[in-house]
């Protein structure tokens, strides 16, 4: 029961993260920033965020979920520095390198409670089923 309580958090945790992207990503593009990428994919991974924190997948923590959290881990970090050095925005900057942050956490969270529920059995022969 702990578990799927967990998981439900978790769950919650990354449809607000997902709702966060795109808010940043809308008021990147109302205030017409000047890295047009950064504000598509910002938006593009808070629907993928908020897509796979609502669905079924993450109820059965697929390791899919693990994986685009990676990937948003990555891209917010490449984002941050390239609008530092091309836009001049530090206070972009600064919120990207924050969110990123917390993307991390999300995933290892994700990770741990992925790994936690890997069980290894091994018969007389040694092979694992």
């Amino acid at each position: 029961m702990f578990k799927k309580n967990i998981i439900n958090l978790f769950c919650l945790l990354l449809s607000i993260f997902g709702v966060v992207l795109i808010g940043l990503g809308a008021y990147l593009l109302a205030t017409y920033f000047a890295l047009s990428f950064v504000t598509i994919g910002l938006i593009v991974a808070g629907v993928l965020a908020l897509l796979s924190g609502c669905s079924g997948s993450c109820k059965k923590h697929s390791c899919l979920v693990c994986i685009l959290l990676i990937i948003i881990t990555i891209f917010l970090f490449i984002a941050a520095i390239l609008s530092f050095l091309y836009a001049g925005a530090l206070v972009i900057a600064l919120i990207l390198i924050g969110l990123a942050i917390l993307a991390i956490n999300l995933t290892t969270i994700c990770l741990f409670l992925k790994l936690r529920t890997v069980i290894v059995y091994s018969d007389s022969s040694g092979c694992c089923k």
